[in-house]
């Protein structure tokens, strides 16, 4: 190979590797300007809790001169899905992409992008949706199943703490709920009067208010039979149903687990 032929041979691979190189040392998508939307931005407008999920479907012209494949999509949202073109995309074709929110649990002004990744992830698009969801008064019994009587309900009916070392702690985060219209105090009486065990002695919750207390217990020593406490919950003056706290022995577990 003569001198000039290896120079033309160095400069040829030189502008060949250069490229891949920097792909290499970014390893970030490029935008892909030629794989156009109709719509890069869709509003949903004004949405209703209670009526459920909205559906847009987006729609996507591929100008540039080579095919395009959508690889994945990404909503970055449990509260989102999305469906899409599987198939290669010809120059002058067109794919969709239907994206489906579920305004469940959301109130207010809500905006997500949804990434679209192309070729196999060296391109991408992104889309956005908004909407403004009204919500709606949940049932309390949807986080508090428990009847407790008087218009009170609870996330759980028995709290068994586990058996643990000497010197740890355990806790629980218990739901409370006022399911009437009117506000509730309630206070929690002891049997026995067990001081250790540590919760509020007195709750207010305004009308239809679902609030988290803690109710935790510090392990001064390991007991060889199970016991229990019983927390009367008393509803603006009236008793209720027992809520019953208990600590376990012979089933020993270890905290993180």
């Amino acid at each position: 190979m003569t001198m000039i032929q290896r120079n033309i041979a160095f400069w040829v691979m030189l502008f060949i590797l250069l490229p891949l190189r920097a792909v290499g040392q970014t390893g970030q998508p490029a935008f892909l300007s030629t794989f156009r939307p109709v719509e890069r931005v869709h509003d949903f407008g004004t949405i209703y809790e209670r009526n459920g999920k909205v559906t847009h479907t987006f729609v996507l012209e591929n100008r540039g001169q080579s095919n395009v494949a959508i690889s994945n999509v990404n909503t970055w949202c449990g509260c989102m899905v999305a469906e899409y073109t599987k198939s290669g995309v010809r120059p002058g074709e067109k794919a969709k992409v239907k994206v489906t929110f579920d305004p469940d649990h959301k109130q207010g002004n809500f905006v997500k992008q949804v990434v679209l990744l192309l070729n196999g992830g060296s391109s991408y698009v992104r889309l956005w949706v908004k909407a403004n969801v009204v919500p709606y008064q949940h049932p309390v019994q949807e986080s508090c199943p428990y009847d407790f009587g008087h218009g009170l309900y609870m996330s759980q009916r028995l709290l068994p703490f586990p058996e643990l070392d000497a010197g740890q702690e355990y806790s629980f985060d218990l739901q409370i709920a006022n399911d009437t219209n009117r506000p509730m105090t309630v206070t929690f009486r002891r049997t026995p009067n067990n001081t250790v065990l540590k919760m509020p002695g007195m709750v207010k919750l305004s009308p239809k208010e679902v609030r988290t207390i803690k109710v935790s217990y510090h392990f001064y020593h390991q007991y060889k039979e199970t016991r229990y406490v019983l927390i009367m919950p008393v509803i603006n003056g009236k008793n209720g149903k027992q809520l019953k706290v208990q600590w376990n022995a012979g089933r020993k577990f270890r905290l993180g687990f």
